[in-house]
Protein backbone atom coordinates (compact mmCIF):
# COMPACT_ATOMS: atom_id res chain seq x y z
CA UNK A 1 0.00 0.00 0.00
CA UNK A 2 2.64 2.68 0.80
CA UNK A 3 4.75 1.50 -2.29
CA UNK A 4 1.01 2.03 -4.91
CA UNK A 5 0.59 5.56 -2.30
CA UNK A 6 4.26 6.96 -3.47
CA UNK A 7 3.62 5.86 -6.90
CA UNK A 8 0.31 8.08 -6.89
CA UNK A 9 2.25 11.17 -5.62
CA UNK A 10 5.05 10.89 -8.02
CA UNK A 11 2.82 10.32 -10.78
CA UNK A 12 0.71 13.54 -9.99
CA UNK A 13 3.70 15.45 -8.88
CA UNK A 14 5.20 15.16 -12.55
CA UNK A 15 2.06 15.29 -14.75
CA UNK A 16 1.33 18.63 -12.47
CA UNK A 17 4.42 20.05 -13.03
CA UNK A 18 4.40 19.11 -16.88
CA UNK A 19 0.57 21.59 -16.79
CA UNK A 20 2.54 24.30 -14.97
CA UNK A 21 5.57 24.65 -17.08
CA UNK A 22 3.70 24.36 -20.73
CA UNK A 23 4.46 27.66 -22.28
CA UNK A 24 1.64 30.03 -23.98
CA UNK A 25 0.85 30.11 -27.62
CA UNK A 26 1.65 33.95 -28.78
CA UNK A 27 0.27 33.33 -32.21
CA UNK A 28 -2.68 35.90 -31.93
CA UNK A 29 -1.57 39.72 -33.01
CA UNK A 30 -4.05 42.18 -32.02
CA UNK A 31 -3.91 45.27 -34.15
CA UNK A 32 -5.18 49.16 -33.86
CA UNK A 33 -4.58 52.00 -36.51
CA UNK A 34 -5.51 55.15 -37.81
CA UNK A 35 -4.62 57.28 -40.62
CA UNK A 36 -4.12 60.61 -41.68
CA UNK A 37 -7.81 61.17 -43.52
CA UNK A 38 -9.50 59.83 -39.76
CA UNK A 39 -10.00 55.94 -40.33
CA UNK A 40 -10.07 53.90 -37.97
CA UNK A 41 -9.17 50.46 -37.81
CA UNK A 42 -8.92 46.86 -35.88
CA UNK A 43 -7.70 43.07 -37.11
CA UNK A 44 -6.78 39.91 -35.62
CA UNK A 45 -4.39 38.10 -37.34
CA UNK A 46 -3.26 34.03 -36.75
CA UNK A 47 0.55 33.46 -37.48
CA UNK A 48 0.08 30.06 -37.38
CA UNK A 49 -2.10 30.25 -40.72
CA UNK A 50 -0.35 28.19 -43.20
CA UNK A 51 0.08 29.73 -46.66
CA UNK A 52 -1.59 29.64 -49.69
CA UNK A 53 -0.27 27.26 -52.51
CA UNK A 54 -1.35 29.86 -55.04
CA UNK A 55 1.35 33.13 -54.90
CA UNK A 56 -0.20 36.41 -53.82
CA UNK A 57 -0.05 38.33 -57.13
CA UNK A 58 0.45 42.23 -56.72
CA UNK A 59 2.02 42.94 -60.32
CA UNK A 60 2.78 40.32 -63.16
CA UNK A 61 6.51 40.80 -62.65
CA UNK A 62 5.64 41.24 -58.36
CA UNK A 63 4.67 37.96 -56.49
CA UNK A 64 4.50 37.47 -52.18
CA UNK A 65 3.01 34.94 -50.22
CA UNK A 66 -0.74 34.84 -49.22
CA UNK A 67 -2.23 33.43 -45.94
CA UNK A 68 -6.42 32.90 -46.63
CA UNK A 69 -8.00 33.34 -43.81
CA UNK A 70 -5.27 34.68 -41.26
CA UNK A 71 -7.34 38.12 -40.50
CA UNK A 72 -10.22 38.11 -39.00
CA UNK A 73 -12.71 40.22 -36.43
CA UNK A 74 -11.35 42.86 -39.29
CA UNK A 75 -13.38 46.49 -38.91
CA UNK A 76 -12.79 49.73 -40.53
CA UNK A 77 -14.48 53.11 -40.63
CA UNK A 78 -13.34 55.66 -43.25
CA UNK A 79 -14.90 58.00 -45.94
CA UNK A 80 -13.99 55.69 -48.48
CA UNK A 81 -14.90 52.05 -46.67
CA UNK A 82 -16.82 50.78 -44.08
CA UNK A 83 -16.34 47.28 -42.87
CA UNK A 84 -17.28 45.28 -39.29
CA UNK A 85 -15.96 41.74 -38.27
CA UNK A 86 -14.76 40.44 -41.23
CA UNK A 87 -12.46 37.82 -42.33
CA UNK A 88 -9.76 38.17 -44.96
CA UNK A 89 -6.19 37.26 -46.12
CA UNK A 90 -3.01 38.24 -44.86
CA UNK A 91 -0.10 38.94 -47.49
CA UNK A 92 3.96 39.51 -47.65
CA UNK A 93 6.15 40.64 -50.61
CA UNK A 94 9.54 39.96 -49.89
CA UNK A 95 10.83 41.58 -52.79
CA UNK A 96 9.23 44.69 -52.18
CA UNK A 97 11.46 46.82 -49.56
CA UNK A 98 10.84 50.00 -47.84
CA UNK A 99 13.33 51.61 -49.28
CA UNK A 100 11.81 50.13 -53.16
CA UNK A 101 8.80 52.58 -52.30
CA UNK A 102 10.48 55.65 -50.82
CA UNK A 103 10.26 54.78 -47.42
CA UNK A 104 14.08 54.53 -45.08
CA UNK A 105 15.52 51.23 -45.58
CA UNK A 106 15.94 48.44 -43.26
CA UNK A 107 12.24 48.61 -42.25
CA UNK A 108 11.05 45.47 -43.77
CA UNK A 109 9.18 44.34 -46.86
CA UNK A 110 5.50 45.07 -47.61
CA UNK A 111 3.08 43.24 -45.81
CA UNK A 112 -0.69 43.61 -44.85
CA UNK A 113 -4.33 43.23 -45.59
CA UNK A 114 -5.63 42.32 -48.63
CA UNK A 115 -9.67 42.95 -49.08
CA UNK A 116 -12.00 41.32 -50.16
CA UNK A 117 -10.80 37.56 -49.85
CA UNK A 118 -8.83 35.49 -52.54
CA UNK A 119 -8.46 39.15 -54.38
CA UNK A 120 -4.65 39.02 -54.57
CA UNK A 121 -3.95 35.28 -55.41
CA UNK A 122 -4.30 33.74 -59.15
CA UNK A 123 -5.38 34.71 -61.39
CA UNK A 124 -4.50 38.24 -60.46
CA UNK A 125 -5.19 41.23 -58.23
CA UNK A 126 -8.63 42.07 -57.71
CA UNK A 127 -8.47 44.00 -54.10
CA UNK A 128 -10.40 46.82 -53.33
CA UNK A 129 -7.87 47.65 -50.97
CA UNK A 130 -5.14 47.06 -48.85
CA UNK A 131 -4.12 47.88 -44.96
CA UNK A 132 -0.31 48.01 -45.73
CA UNK A 133 2.67 47.32 -42.96
CA UNK A 134 6.28 46.65 -43.39
CA UNK A 135 7.19 43.20 -41.78
CA UNK A 136 10.42 43.08 -39.90
CA UNK A 137 10.30 39.69 -39.35
CA UNK A 138 13.58 37.34 -40.36
CA UNK A 139 13.30 36.24 -43.96
CA UNK A 140 14.49 33.06 -44.00
CA UNK A 141 11.71 31.84 -41.75
CA UNK A 142 9.20 33.12 -44.53
CA UNK A 143 6.32 31.42 -45.10
CA UNK A 144 6.16 30.86 -41.61
CA UNK A 145 4.93 34.24 -39.99
CA UNK A 146 6.72 35.92 -36.75
CA UNK A 147 4.55 35.83 -34.20
CA UNK A 148 6.31 39.05 -32.32
CA UNK A 149 4.32 42.06 -32.37
CA UNK A 150 7.68 44.11 -33.23
CA UNK A 151 7.92 42.76 -36.43
CA UNK A 152 4.65 44.79 -37.86
CA UNK A 153 5.13 47.27 -35.84
CA UNK A 154 5.60 50.20 -38.75
CA UNK A 155 2.16 51.45 -40.94
CA UNK A 156 2.52 52.22 -44.30
CA UNK A 157 -0.76 53.13 -45.31
CA UNK A 158 -4.22 52.13 -46.84
CA UNK A 159 -4.70 51.88 -50.66
CA UNK A 160 -7.90 51.70 -52.33
CA UNK A 161 -8.55 51.11 -55.89
CA UNK A 162 -10.75 50.93 -58.88
CA UNK A 163 -12.68 47.52 -58.84
CA UNK A 164 -12.69 47.85 -62.76
CA UNK A 165 -9.09 49.08 -63.44
CA UNK A 166 -7.26 47.95 -60.57
CA UNK A 167 -5.91 51.28 -60.97
CA UNK A 168 -4.96 53.12 -57.12
CA UNK A 169 -7.20 55.43 -56.20
CA UNK A 170 -6.47 56.50 -52.69
CA UNK A 171 -3.34 56.29 -50.49
CA UNK A 172 -4.08 57.25 -46.64
CA UNK A 173 -0.98 56.74 -44.74
CA UNK A 174 -0.97 54.95 -41.12
CA UNK A 175 -0.28 57.68 -38.62
CA UNK A 176 -0.86 55.38 -35.27
CA UNK A 177 -0.70 51.67 -35.14
CA UNK A 178 -0.94 49.73 -32.03
CA UNK A 179 0.19 45.97 -31.69
CA UNK A 180 -0.59 43.21 -29.29
CA UNK A 181 0.03 39.85 -28.82
CA UNK A 182 -2.96 37.36 -26.92
CA UNK A 183 -1.67 34.99 -24.73
CA UNK A 184 -3.71 32.15 -25.83
CA UNK A 185 -2.99 28.75 -23.65
CA UNK A 186 -1.46 25.86 -25.43
CA UNK A 187 -3.69 22.89 -25.97
CA UNK A 188 -2.23 20.26 -23.30
CA UNK A 189 -2.69 16.87 -22.89
CA UNK A 190 -0.51 16.63 -19.64
CA UNK A 191 -3.94 16.91 -17.20
CA UNK A 192 -6.04 14.05 -18.88
CA UNK A 193 -3.00 12.10 -18.35
CA UNK A 194 -2.66 13.25 -14.59
CA UNK A 195 -5.90 12.07 -14.26
CA UNK A 196 -5.78 8.83 -16.35
CA UNK A 197 -2.56 7.79 -14.11
CA UNK A 198 -4.32 8.67 -10.86
CA UNK A 199 -7.11 6.46 -12.22
CA UNK A 200 -5.08 3.56 -13.09
CA UNK A 201 -3.40 3.99 -10.04
CA UNK A 202 -5.95 4.16 -7.65
CA UNK A 203 -7.72 0.85 -9.57
CA UNK A 204 -4.49 -1.06 -8.48
CA UNK A 205 -4.66 0.58 -4.72
CA UNK A 206 -8.63 -0.73 -4.78
CA UNK A 207 -7.83 -4.28 -6.27
CA UNK A 208 -4.31 -4.14 -3.65
CA UNK A 209 -7.10 -3.26 -0.92
CA UNK A 210 -9.22 -6.38 -2.15
CA UNK A 211 -6.27 -8.77 -2.31
CA UNK A 212 -5.34 -8.06 1.65
CA UNK A 213 -8.79 -8.58 2.79
CA UNK A 214 -9.37 -11.25 1.32
CA UNK A 215 -5.86 -12.83 2.78
CA UNK A 216 -7.08 -11.96 6.34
Amino acid sequence: MQKLSLAVATVSFIALGTVCVQPVQAAILDFNFSTNSGATGTFTLNTNTPPSQAPAIFRPDVTGVAYPGAVSNFSILAPYVNLSNVTTEFNVVPSVTSDFIGFPPNLGVLSGVSYPPGCITSPGFTCLFNVALFYSGEQTQLPILSDNPVSYSRGVGIDVFDPATNQLLIRDNITSLKVASRQVPESNSALSILISAVGVVGLLIKRNSGTLKAAA
